[in-house]
């Protein structure tokens, strides 16, 4: 097999070693996170191929469809969900060869391969004034082609949005080895753009090569201020008054760290020009403190923004571990849901219940940037696989039921699949399987993944 795949792409470089193909086969999801069984379901890659070029890419994925041999894309790896696992035997494409970064200033946009890190591309744009809208918890990790995959939502979420809000244009190759470019423009109408069909798809429908981002200029003043409150209802009572008030934050937090009645802490960014950010500062001041909320210190809100990447960080440091190391330690999970603003009560008094019911810890709860984008974090005991598991994918479901989304941040991937009928009820998951046997016929486009 790989006798006849340099022959279909003789520059094409491959790696058969099998460290670097165990390394490969996996991203940040591990059995641990009430998975076990995803130590069974993981497996070695075929061969990891490092294309430098999408003509590279191209002849890669034309012999893999004649072949029917599967692909899964890789950039960081860090991504939560699975996405970037190998379930059966597969050929993994490493993209991080494709790393080129090109700024357009005036025009605000930046041009970079699929395997730049987001902290590359962050360092271009410094020397310009300019800083991605992009900014997650795997800044120096995660890659352009590994945030448009999942559709990103990062700590300047509240100002730039999802990642889908940032991309202007692609390139991409598709199934049968098709190379599609777009162009970019701050707006189109044109009906159905290959575009949006890309954006969060891990890697199902295409290979994104390239891609064209809005940046946003460096604000000449940002301010970081923290909250205490008398609860979870206080911040989210601050984030909807905040919202309806017409504040503009670049960052809202909210977080408590243990089951009600307990106090939260709201941690808020504001960017703007001079004068701009202090404006909408002190407005927000004045919602906190009617709610009851306690200024902390500008030192304590600031270490707690500057610490916002040391998880990744610590993560990226010892993600080498061993397979067998997996089960070792405790189980956790986590749930990032998104949630009609009438049943945020609803949703967190089921969360609550659940996390009773099997005597879970809590590790914390929260909001991100708006009052409908709600998170949990669990913990258990190392036999506490079942119990985390049931009931993380009970705030899923109660999520979905009160009319909302079981993910908002990480994408879908292998963990959740076996909710995306659920989520898209059976007629949208059909019209999205459609979708998926129109474009990827051979079905050799990261199998396994998103319920399709």
């Amino acid at each position: 097999m790989l006798e006849e795949l340099r022959a279909a792409c003789p520059t094409l470089a491959l790696d058969v070693d099998p460290a670097a193909r165990d390394a490969a086969s996996l991203d940040a999801l591990r059995p641990f996170r009430a998975r076990p069984e995803f130590a069974a379901a993981r497996v070695r890659a075929l061969v990891v191929a490092e294309p430098a070029t999408a003509a590279e890419l191209s002849a890669t994925v034309r012999w893999a469809a004649a072949q029917r041999v599967p692909l899964v894309a890789r950039g960081g790896g860090s991504g939560l969900m699975g996405a970037a696992a190998v379930l059966r035997p597969a050929i993994v494409v490493d993209l991080r060869r494709m790393n080129a970064v090109a700024v357009d200033a005036d025009a605000c946009l930046a041009r970079a391969g699929a395997g730049a890190t987001l902290a590359s591309v962050e360092a271009a744009l410094a020397p310009h004034g300019l800083m991605l809208g992009h900014d997650p918890w795997t800044l120096a990790v995660a890659t352009v082609g590994g945030a448009i995959g999942t559709n990103g939502l990062g700590y300047l979420g509240a100002r730039a949005g999802s990642v889908a809000a940032q991309v202007q244009a692609l390139e991409a190759v598709l199934a049968d080895g098709q190379i599609v470019r777009t162009p970019a423009s701050p707006a189109r109408s044109v009906g159905l753009d290959p575009v949006r069909l890309l954006v969060g798809t891990e890697g199902m429908l295409g290979l994104v090569t390239e891609a064209t981002l809005a940046v946003l200029p460096r604000p000449e003043e940002r301010l970081v201020r923290g909250y205490r409150l008398p609860s979870f209802e206080a911040g989210a009572t601050v984030a909807a008054r905040c919202r309806r008030t017409g504040v503009r934050l670049a960052c809202l937090e909210l977080s408590t760290e243990d089951l009600p009645p307990a106090p939260a802490f709201l941690l808020v960014v504001f960017d703007g020009l001079r004068g701009e950010a202090r404006l909408h500062a002190e407005r927000a001041a004045e919602i906190a403190r009617a709610a009851g909320g306690e200024a902390s210190s500008e030192r304590e809100a600031e270490e707690k923004w500057s610490a916002r990447h040391a998880i990744a960080e610590r993560w990226a440091a010892s993600r080498t571990a061993r397979a067998g190391d997996w089960l070792a330690g405790g189980q956790f999970d986590y749930a990032h849901v998104g949630v009609p603003l009438a049943a945020l009560g609803a949703v967190r008094a089921a969360a609550h219940a659940l996390i009773r019911r099997h005597q879970l810890g809590l590790v914390e709860e929260g909001l991100w940037h708006w009052p409908e984008l709600y998170s949990v974090v669990v913990t258990g005991p190392a036999g506490a696989a079942a119990a985390v598991r049931d009931t993380i994918d009970g705030v899923l479901r109660a999520a979905q039921d009160a009319g909302g989304t079981m993910e908002y941040c990480h994408g879908v991937g292998w963990k959740l699949a076996h909710l995306a009928e659920r989520e898209h009820g059976t007629a949208g998951l059909d019209v999205l399987r459609r979708v998926k046997a129109a474009l990827d016929p051979g079905g050799i486009l990261n199998p396994g993944k998103g319920g399709l």
